[in-house]
């Protein structure tokens, strides 16, 4: 009784310091200021918003930035010590266009109302990840419940921008520290599946956990490596952190996918009705829909646009919810 207490205690404290990072960041969305275009990996302009600053100074997509303020685009050691952007201030940015450099004047401006809209709608899917699992725990206190609450803080840091710190070592500790969080979260998402609704014989083994958590930490020690030691952000480099991004996060929320069908195969009638895995498995698939359909768009198409698609994301809010009300009926 004493441990479950001490785990809920712990884990109330972890998610009152997620709430506090992120209503600080909820405030300080109206400071932020925006140039209105995006970048890929090789720094070339995939999109610029229309009637945006980037827009009214002539920026295009297509555009190769070479330099931004003075510094060459990989230079990141730099490019992360310049000084937060307010509205009204200017950056200069070259860029190739056509074979040939050009230099454009970008004057930033507040968040437009869509995109202030669209980054409180961000906030409040991690709140949902942040509370939703909480309340299971804080309902039932059992081994199931804090690993989900453990998965709801980590994912809940993905969603949660916290205030902008202006010192740029504080601010790449604090990116660090999130960053463990979330990937953290990530794998603990496949340990509460392999306990719920019930224990699989692998976690027995003594090497269970080290399978389920190195991948997660591997990649977050190439993560932290970028975030505090700024390497040159070659095309390369960028490149191949996507790409590790992409199969280490993937494979966990594929692995994720298969346990819930596996589990929900492996239970009778009864105990899908006590538990509520018939909601658990609607309200996982059709939260997961409609994101990995905008993910897929972005992806393959970034230039297509589905009506409403920034928005998508906002349908992940069941899986918490769900999970959070089958969880707490263990």
């Amino acid at each position: 009784m004493g441990k479950a207490s001490n785990g809920r205690m712990l884990l109330g404290s972890l998610a009152l310091l997620a709430m506090i990072w992120g209503v600080l960041g909820w405030f300080d969305l109206e400071s932020q200021a925006e140039a209105g275009f995006d970048t890929d990996t090789q720094q070339q302009v995939i999109h610029v918003q229309l009637q945006s600053p980037a827009a009214e100074a002539g920026l295009m997509a297509g555009d190769q930035i070479l330099q931004i303020a003075g510094y060459a685009a990989e230079d990141a050691r730099s490019l992360v010590r310049l000084a937060r952007m307010k509205s009204g201030d200017t950056r200069l940015f070259t860029v190739l266009r056509d074979g040939v450099e050009q230099e454009i004047a970008i004057t930033y401006a507040p968040l437009s109302a869509a995109n202030l809209a669209l980054q409180r709608a961000t906030a409040i899917m991690g709140f949902c990840f942040l509370l939703f699992p909480l309340l299971a725990l804080f309902r039932v206190s059992n081994a199931t419940t804090r690993m989900l609450a453990v998965t709801g803080i980590g994912l809940s840091l993905a969603f949660l921008q916290g205030p902008f710190v202006g010192d740029a070592g504080i601010r790449a500790m604090t990116a660090a520290i999130s960053t463990l969080f979330v990937l953290f979260g990530i794998a603990a998402m496949l340990q509460f599946l392999l306990m719920f609704p019930n224990w699989r014989p692998f976690l027995n083994k003594s090497w269970a956990r080290s399978a389920i958590y190195l991948p997660a930490f591997s990649l977050w020690l190439l993560l932290a490596w970028r975030l505090l030691f700024s390497p040159p952000a070659s095309a390369a480099l960028n490149m191949l952190t996507g790409l590790l991004v992409g199969i280490v996060v993937g494979a966990y929320l594929l692995l994720a996918l298969f346990r819930i069908l596996r589990n929900y195969s492996q239970t009778d009638s009864p105990q899908r009705k006590r538990l509520g895995l018939n909601l658990m498995l609607w309200g996982t698939v059709i939260g997961l829909l409609p994101a990995t359909l905008a993910l897929l768009v972005a992806t393959f198409s970034p230039h297509s646009v589905l009506p409403g698609q920034d928005y998508y994301f906002m349908s992940l809010a069941l899986i918490p919810l769900t999970w959070a009300r089958s969880a707490s009926r263990l």
